[in-house]
Order: C-alpha cells, then structure tokens, then sequence
C-alpha cells in the first residue's frame, strides 16, 4: 500500500511541476502528437516495439516506456504496444541468458542476492513465485528476465506469465498518461488514480492466493 500511495504523490507532484513550469501546455498538443506518430505507420509501431525490446535484453530503465506510448499513441494503442514489446523483449532475454548469455550471466550476477532469492522462489513456489516479482517490484525488473532463464522454468511458461501480468500496469499507465494529457488533472481523473492504485495493489495478492491452493492440494 506504501508503494502505491508512493507512485500516486509522484504523479501528482509531477503533473503540478510540468503546469508551473508551463510543459503541459506544450504536451498538451496531443491530437498534433498522435499525428505525427500515426503518419509513420506501422514503422512507428515496429520502432516502439523495437524500442522496448532493446531496453528489456540491456537492462535499461524502461518504466516510461508505456506513458510515452500512451501520449504517442492514446490508451489502447499505447498499452497494447508497450506489452507486446516488453513481453518479446523479456522473452529474447530470457533465451538469450538460457544459450548464449548464460555463462556471462551466472558469472556476472550468479553470486548476487537477487539470483540467489529467485532461483530459491521458483524452487519454493514455482509459478506464483515469477507471478508475485512481475506484479510486486521486488526485484529490478530489467534483471528477471535473465535471473529467470537460470531455473528450471519452461519458456512458454515465463513468456505468457510475463505478458499476462505486464498487462495490468502497461495499460494502466498509458491511459492515465492520456487522461493527463487530453483532459488535464480533475476529480474523475483522481477518482480513475485511486481505482487503479486499489487495482494493482489487489493483484498483488493473487500469487498468495495461488500458493495457498498448492499447499491445500
């Protein structure tokens, strides 16, 4: 509840400093932005996918990729984008650290705490385990996807799990950065941020629900 009430005091301070600072109203120009995107066709979709799987297989920070999506291309369009390339972009990471990276990568981070307590999570509780880190940001997100490739998980499994329970926030974020742009900071607006902070705060209990009917099996 920390975290979401946290995220929730960083948008709102975010949304004051680009109104006194007069950025939104130059953002504001969304139609004029959608435009432009829009014109690039499917290119611009493959760009932001591409975009998505390069910040995923580097590890880079990737946590305004969907709001971006959301001002470029409105909610749906935006969320939709952000989903399919970060699935494709955890799942080439994934591969990449089972074959090519794998030795690199259990060289390089095999010793880390991060590893050692997945690895111990998946062996634990197996699917709720990869359930709870996509959800809940335990660890860094950037670093799973090749921390995962070292268990026994089955790709397929990883890949649809990932694209499933990416859907909730990548979705969320870039209607909300679309509402923000498009209709300015309101009391509906307010009301949608606390639904959807209630929202993912209640998809966190989902993995405990899962581990409690394994261990009544």
């Amino acid at each position: 509840m920390k975290k979401v009430i946290a995220f929730i005091v960083l948008i709102a301070v975010g949304v004051f400093i680009f109104y006194k600072t007069g950025l939104i109203s130059e953002l504001q120009n969304v139609p004029e932005m959608q435009a432009w995107f829009k014109d690039q066709g499917m290119i611009g979709y493959l760009a932001f996918i591409l975009l998505c799987i390069i910040t995923a297989v580097f590890m880079l920070p990737g946590g305004l990729l969907a709001i971006v999506a959301g001002i470029a291309y409105g909610g749906f369009i935006g969320g939709l984008l952000t989903v399919i390339g970060s699935t494709v972009g955890a799942s080439i990471s994934f591969i990449l650290g089972r074959t090519l990276l794998r030795d690199e990568v259990y060289r390089k981070y095999g010793d880390k705490t991060t590893f050692k307590k997945i690895m111990h999570g998946v062996d634990e509780n197996g699917v709720s385990f990869l359930i709870l880190t996509r959800l809940v940001p335990i660890f860094p997100y950037a670093i799973q996807s090749y921390a995962y490739a070292l268990t026994p998980m089955k790709f397929w499994r990883f890949s649809i799990i990932s694209g499933i329970t990416m859907l909730p926030a990548c979705f969320i974020y870039a209607y909300m950065a679309s509402d923000i742009l498009t209709e300015g900071v309101s009391w509906s607006l307010t009301l949608k941020f606390t639904i959807f902070g209630i929202v993912l705060f209640l998809l966190t209990y989902i993995p405990k629900k899962i581990g409690q009917h394994k261990k009544m099996i």
